[in-house]
This record gives structure tokens, sequence and C-alpha cells, in this order.
């Protein structure tokens, strides 16, 4: 039977290395995951082995630095022990090529001017005396010339390590995503007047012409390069769709670079766009388009003659198929779908996209892990890095098992019994599963979310999980659900506090239920991310809309965003002309206005509907009784055992329902 994605399955060429699919994982930070040496660790291996297994054509590993200028724990370097670094990626190797799939190990020369603040020892250095994009403050120390000479050769002398390890080739952190190797490509970060200047490819061409000679010519190399900065100014990002004048580089530099890294002999170019200063573009979250550097990946593709690959939001199957069919790319990189499900590959062959777990762009597990220094994961799937560690497995007794809320954390509860055996039936409320999530769904901006909501009843479905609609369960219910074991699923309820002035509370939940209808001027009580979204919303809809926070800053309360999702909100918000008051008190509302008090005085908002945003409390009054006055085991899964967001809801439901 043919595939119903044939460009996808089609084997291209990098170099001489021939890969079986256009497929690939493309390279991810991973954090924490790495050991102290920087090395991989077992639990790494799994992970790369499950995308293996999952059916993808090559996988691009997660970043290399050689040792080089730059102190901190960012400096750390696997290369300090070659022969550690050799023999975990040959274990590696050894894994992936059971499968087919090839892998090349990625490279970096480091950081420079993106470098955090508080992963420094000591000061920044960059090509050129420029500020920190933190912090403006913090001034970088330009890099001499010897270590430049240091950076090159440690490049170099990875490569040959690298090729020891087994790897089919090498990935090079090139002119990509505002690190180090970019900002001698860009000329705000680059203003030395000597042979690494702007407009010189010194770096490159001296890292590659040394990686021929230490790898031989054949060896492949594949370079990653970003079309365009998408800044507008240091520090100041672009939305899509708005007009500017590049600041960084522009696409027209990049062809450029890309034809001449061609000539030099790269086997392969791996697009991405954006960088730090850009933070939302270089990792966009869900409120980005799919397929967001599709565009300029084609403009590359269109002056070379070399593949072109390219990750940015390719979620599905039919997405990735398509830029394939139409000449954009020739290969598409898959990186946060395949944290999502590591058989992306596999389920995209047999013509399954429904199956695939989709990523919703929260970057809850990943991105912002990343940056906030723990461990990387996947908010919808609590496998991701515990492949082999955490496996589902038959339950040795058989029980029914009664699933009381329909959220996802009761889903994931009911799925996992379910996929072990258990006899499982869950009890819904409301005429629809998703609980809570469907209100996160609701914007349009928020378009992924419909994924994850439509794929867990179809999993139920598939494992035979009974799901009763329109089904409260009340403390009489609960003997005569005769079950083994009960889990309690039942989510949050909206929190709500006394303003002055205000008769009848209204919360974001109830407008974006459609339970009660928003008038011409709304006022937000609460800036943080689920009263921010509502704000968005509301405005595309054509209200007039007015936020009011307590605290110094939007979307900076105990549940902060990932860095990448609350930079774009406060940018399309502005972008809105949504007007904000921050270290702000609600004063009372009287005569149709509101009246709130900052640092500048007291202010008069005219207003015709006030809605809370002011977080959620658990609902958990069942659970409690059922604790106190059951005999059989209660659990308490996702929102109604604690308030915070998906991630947490998954995992609850997966490891209460993988124990029972």
């Amino acid at each position: 039977m043919a595939t119903r994605y044939p460009e996808l399955f089609k084997p291209f060429q990098i170099g001489r290395c021939r890969i079986k699919n256009r497929i690939a994982m493309a390279p991810m930070h991973l954090g924490g995951r790495m050991d102290s040496d920087g090395n991989m660790t077992d639990e790494v291996i799994d992970y790369y082995e499950a995308r293996a297994k999952g059916g993808v054509g090559m996988i691009y590993s997660c970043g290399f630095n050689p040792p080089g200028p730059e102190s901190g724990s960012i400096a750390t370097s696997a290369f300090r022990n070659p022969s550690k670094f050799v023999a975990k990626v040959s274990k590696l190797m050894d894994k992936v090529h059971a499968y087919d799939t090839k892998m090349f190990i990625e490279v970096g020369t480091g950081v420079g001017r993106v470098a955090f603040p508080g992963a420094l020892d000591g000061t920044p250095v960059a090509p050129s005396a420029v500020p920190n994009r933190w912090d403006p403050n913090l001034m970088c120390r330009a890099l001499t010339k010897e270590e430049i000479e240091t950076i090159i050769r440690g490049l170099i002398e990875a490569a040959g390590y690298i090729k020891q390890t087994g790897a089919d080739g090498i990935c090079i952190g090139g002119a990509y995503g505002g690190y180090m190797t970019d900002q001698f490509y860009t000329a705000f970060t680059n203003q030395r007047d000597d042979e690494y200047g702007y407009g010189s490819n010194k770096v490159m061409e001296d890292v590659i012409r040394g990686i021929h000679q230490v790898c031989g010519d054949t060896f492949p190399i594949d370079v990653r390069i970003s079309p365009r900065h998408y800044m507008k100014a240091p520090m100041t990002s672009v939305l899509p769709g708005e007009e500017y004048k590049e600041y960084g580089r522009d696409i027209g530099e990049t062809i450029k670079l890309a034809q001449e890294l061609e000539k030099l002999g790269v086997n392969s170019l791996l697009i991405g766009n954006g960088c730090y200063d850009s933070f939302y573009w270089l990792y966009p979250p869900s409120y980005q388009e799919e397929g967001l550097w599709l565009a300029d990946a084609k403009k590359i593709k269109e002056a070379v003659n070399i593949p072109v690959i390219c990750a940015g939001k390719l979620n599905t199957p039919e997405i990735a198929n398509k830029a394939i069919a139409e000449g954009f790319i020739d290969a598409a990189a898959i990186g946060r779908p395949s944290l999502a499900d590591p058989d992306w590959a596999n389920k995209a062959r047999r013509g399954q996209p429904e199956e695939i777990r989709p990523c919703i762009g929260c970057e809850i597990g990943c991105i912002g892990r990343v940056f906030a220094d723990g461990l990387v994961t996947c908010a919808v799937n609590p496998q991701c890095f515990y492949e082999k560690t955490d496996p589902v497995t038959p339950a040795d007794v058989k029980k029914k098992v009664a699933v009381i809320g329909g959220g996802i954390g009761g889903m994931e509860a009911a799925r996992v019994a379910a996929i072990r055996g258990h006899e499982v039936e869950l009890y819904e409320k409301s005429d629809k599963l998703g609980g809570l999530f469907n209100q996160a769904a609701v914007p349009d901006f928020k378009r992924e979310d419909h994924r994850l909501l439509a794929w867990y009843p179809l999993q139920l479905k598939k494992v035979g999980v009974k799901v009763h609609l329109n089904t409260e369960i009340k403390t009489k219910d609960l003997e005569n659900l005769q079950a083994d074991e009960i889990i309690f699923a039942i989510g949050t309820k909206p929190r709500v506090i006394s303003l002055p002035g205000v008769k009848e509370s209204v919360t974001t939940s109830d407008l974006l239920t459609g339970r009660v209808k928003p008038g011409e001027r709304v006022v937000i009580v609460g800036g943080g991310q689920v009263g921010c979204e509502a704000a968005l919303w509301l405005s595309n809809l054509g209200k007039k809309v007015t936020i009011v926070e307590t605290l110094p800053a939007l979307m900076s309360g105990r549940a902060q965003a990932p860095l990448p999702v609350s930079l774009m909100m406060l940018d399309m918000l502005k972008a809105a002309n949504i007007e904000t008051y921050t270290s702000a008190s609600f004063r009372r509302y009287e005569d149709g206005a509101v009246i709130v008090s900052d640092a500048s005085g007291e202010h008069k908002i005219p207003v015709d509907t006030v809605a809370q945003s002011v977080g959620f409390v658990t609902d958990n009054a069942l659970y409690q009784w059922a604790s106190e006055n059951l005999s059989v085991p209660v659990w308490n899964v996702g929102d109604s055992r604690e308030p915070a967001h998906v991630l947490n809801s998954v995992r609850d439901g997966f490891f209460v329902g993988k124990n029972i």
C-alpha cells in the first residue's frame, strides 16, 4: 500500500551519506540531561534511540562546544575528556544505526553576547565589545585573535573525535541563532577591523578546510544558518506581518553566505530563523504560525545545489510533505514534535496522523526548562527521557477503575490504566472531554491545543475506556461505582476575590466558555498568562480591553510562562493597543467605570464588563470525602491536586494510571 506522504519517505543524500527518508530529528538543547562533564547519559542515549526506532531518517544531536575562552556553566565541554566523549557517542551510534538511522553530531563555538548573566563566570566575550543581550549594562570583551584561533582549532579537533565515534557527519552551529559564530556574520556584533571582521568568511573557511584535512573530504558537513534575524533593534523582535527594516542579518547576506559555504564543500544546510533578540522566532511558541521558516528556506534552496533541511513548527506530516513537494525544502526537521511523540515518523508512514500525540507549542517542558536550568522533557509526553525506565506494562491484577473528571489529567490516567489492562470508566459532568483545557483552546492563536483535545478521546476509544458524559458524580454515587480504585481529576474552579462596587463576579472563564457575553469595554483584573491571552482574544473580537495587575510586570507571577511565550505575548498586547496598569490596585467600581491606582495616581477606566483572572483553586471536596469515607484506594491528580499547568496534569495522570 502506498504511503500517504510520499515525499517524506523518499531517500536523499548528504554528500555520500544516504538517508532513508526525509524526516530528521532537529537538534535541541537537553539542559540538565547531560552529565557533569557535558557528556551523554544513558537516558539521553535511550531518548535518541527511541526516535531512531520511531522511524526518523536522521538525527541531529544536541550541541557540544569545544573548550574556549568562555567560563562558567556555559563552558562545560565534553571534549575536555575526549575518550569519554568517544565512548558515549559510539554507544549511541551502535543503537541508532541498528534502525538504519543516520546521526550528525552538532558542535558550536559558544554563546558570546547572548549568554545569560547567571551562567557566566567573569566577563562575557564576543567578536567585538558589544552589550550583553539580556543586560545591556554588561559589556562583552572582544575576543583576541589568539582566542579566535583557539576556537577554530577546537572545532577541528572536535570533528576528529566525532568521526572516531562512527557518526555519519558533523553539524556546525554556523551563522545561526545569534550564537557566537553568528555574531561574526552580523554587522552590529562584529565591528572588528582585522581578518575576522564583518564581511569576512575566515572563521567558517578555516573550520571547514580544517575538518576536511582531519576527517577527509568525504566526511559529511552540515551547517546551521539563520536566513534572517527578525530584529528591529537590539533586544527588539518583529511580530509576524509587521513591516520593518532588518537590524540584524537579512536574507540577501545569508544567501551569499550559503553559496560560499557550498563552494567550500559543505554538504547540506540546516535552516532556523531568528536569534536571541527575536527569541520567539528562534523558539516559536504556539502563537506563531506553523511552517514559519519555510518561505526563507525556499530562497536559500533556490540559491544552492545542496540539500536544505528546515524545522520551524512542521508539526504534522501534511505540512512537512507539502513543503517538500512544493520545493520549499529538501527534508523536514522535526524538533519538539519528536519530543511529544517519538513515533511521529512511523505513524506518518502508516498514514495515521491522528495517532500522533501533538506538540502544542506550550514550551513548558522543553524551552521553558532549558532556560530555567531544569530537566528537559515534554509537557504532553511524560515518558520523554524515560522511554526505558518508565515503560507502561500490563497490570499483574486487572481491576475496575473509575476516573472522575475528563480533563487532561483524568484522560491520561484513564488511557494509561486501560493500556495496562484495567477496566476503566470515566465520568465527566459536562457534555465534552477536555476540562479547563477547552477554555485555553478558545483563542484563535491557540489552535494547536485542539489537536490534543482531539487526540485524547481517540485514544480513550482505542483502548476501550467507557466514557460517561453529562454525568456528575456526587458522594452518594461513589459506592455504586463498585470500583476497585477511584481516580479523582475534577480540576479547579476560578478563584474569585471581592472587588469593591462589583456586585456580580465574572471571570475570564465565564467569557471564554460563553456563559457571560462581554460588553464592548472590558477590564481584566489579573495579568498572568490566562488573563493576557483572554485580553488579546477579546481585543481580536473588537473589544476595548484594559489589564490591571498588582505585580510590577505582566506574566510574572508564580507560574511564569516560558520566555519566548511571554515575550511574544507582551509584544502582541502592545501591538493590539491593550492598555495595561502594573503595580496597580483595583480601588472600586462606580458609575460605569473602574478606578485603579498606581504610582502615578488614580485612573478612571470606563467599563461594561469587569472580569477576574486571579488564578484557580482546587475542586477537591469530593476527593477529600472519599479519602476519609471509602475503603478503596483513591487518588487525586492534576489541577484538583494542585492548580498548575498541562505538564503536571499529564504527569499525575500517567504515573497514577501506570502504578495502579
